[in-house]
């Protein structure tokens, strides 16, 4: 593994059938949600587990991931790029064997905002990153990333995910959720979104 791998309605009609989509949801991308409650478990988990305080980072970045990670799996959908869950469990024993074991690994992950449990998902929207990123290589771009986030961008422009205002907006540049508006802290650069489990030495 090489890497570690949502404009203001201006009228009312409009924010109210923002306001109904996202009724109970943190955020939306197509037909897949995340509730408000399983972005506040998640958080409360990260949070807990890394002895940190809430914040609305850290559910900036949860939804972030989760977002990123949706419009990962609707481009390998529509590209018919799969991975097969012995591809993500031969993965994962290379990554617990890279990290010097299971512990370490789930300790890295969690410094990268990850839980434990989720190392899977994460491992194969990685592998999904990877395949993807073949079909854009390029001579300027070797490793296809460049190309593949460009093609991302376009499939957010395309898919609009929405994130309520109660945790900030989504910045399709970025691919990140944008800071609130009472907020300094500026979201992670777009060359940070496509992450997975960090490289280990």
């Amino acid at each position: 593994m090489k890497r570690w791998i949502p404009l203001v309605a201006a009228a009312g009609l409009a924010l109210a059938a923002c306001g109904q989509t996202l009724a109970g949801s943190a955020a939306v991308v197509g037909e897949q949600r995340l509730t408000d409650s399983d972005l506040a478990q998640t958080t409360s988990q990260l949070t807990e587990q890394l002895g940190i305080p809430e914040s609305p980072q850290v559910s900036q970045a949860v939804l972030s991931r989760w977002i990123v990670a949706e419009l990962v799996y609707e481009m390998a959908a529509r590209k018919g790029v799969t991975v097969t869950k012995g591809d993500v469990d031969d993965a994962v024993a290379s990554e617990v064997e890279r990290a010097g074991g299971q512990e370490a690994l789930e300790q890295a992950a969690l410094q990268a905002g990850v839980l434990p449990d989720a190392i899977p998902e994460v491992v194969r929207t990685t592998l999904l990153v990877e395949a993807l990123s073949k079909g854009t290589i390029t001579g300027d771009d070797p490793s296809g990333q460049t190309g593949l986030l460009t093609q991302i961008q376009q499939l957010s422009d395309e898919v609009a995910p929405q994130v309520s205002p109660r945790f900030g907006t989504w910045d399709p540049a970025q691919l990140s959720v944008g800071a609130l508006p009472d907020d300094l802290s500026s979201p992670a650069g777009a060359e940070e979104a496509l992450v997975g489990l960090p490289p280990q030495p």
